[in-house]
């Protein structure tokens, strides 16, 4: 019987001190990009499936390379670096 009022207590000083505590904000998992760290990588695909790739572009602060053939079958990927 005396398990009830303490849980009770317990739980009442929790909720009066929940308030008190300031939430923080979890950093970001993602980095800012700007000029100096960030491109974009091209992958080029043979058809709309994107099963096959057939070529690369990338020209940046990150690197550098470039292969294949480019088609209007693309993605487009932000890279930071």
């Amino acid at each position: 019987m005396h398990a009830k009022p303490l849980a009770l207590s317990c739980l009442a000083v929790a909720a009066l001190l929940a308030p008190a505590v300031p939430a923080v904000a979890a950093p970001s998992a993602t980095p800012v990009c700007t000029p100096d760290n960030c491109d974009f990588l091209f992958e080029y695909y043979s058809d709309a499936s994107h099963t096959t790739r057939v070529g690369e572009y990338e020209d940046g602060p990150c690197g550098s390379i470039a292969w294949g053939q480019q088609t209007g079958y693309f993605v487009r990927i932000q890279r930071t670096c």
